[in-house]
């Protein structure tokens, strides 16, 4: 019966991890890029916005959230550019 309680609480507690508030991401920045050398200014966890140069490549948009993009955080996006928190843990493999 102790054995029952103890995995009990443990899947509870696994279960329940997703639902802790994520680190608060700082809302009074924001890095703006273009380009690959210009993204390279950009900051871990920092709140970014990829501007498209020109509108219509639907591949671009996602190239950019596949790149650059930290996906334990929402991603907005659409044909004309990207709004998410920042990462580049992909990018230096």
């Amino acid at each position: 019966m102790y054995m029952l309680r103890i995995i009990t609480i443990l899947v509870a507690t696994v279960a329940l991890a997703g639902c802790l508030p994520k680190k608060e991401i700082d809302q009074s920045n924001l890095c703006i890029y273009k380009t690959d050398k210009e993204a390279e200014q950009c900051k871990t966890g920092e709140l970014s916005y990829f501007k498209a140069n020109r509108w219509g490549n639907e591949q671009l948009p996602l190239n950019v959230a596949a790149s650059y993009c930290d996906f334990n955080y929402e991603v907005i996006y659409n044909n004309s550019g990207v709004i998410c928190v920042f990462t580049n843990a992909r990018t230096k493999k």
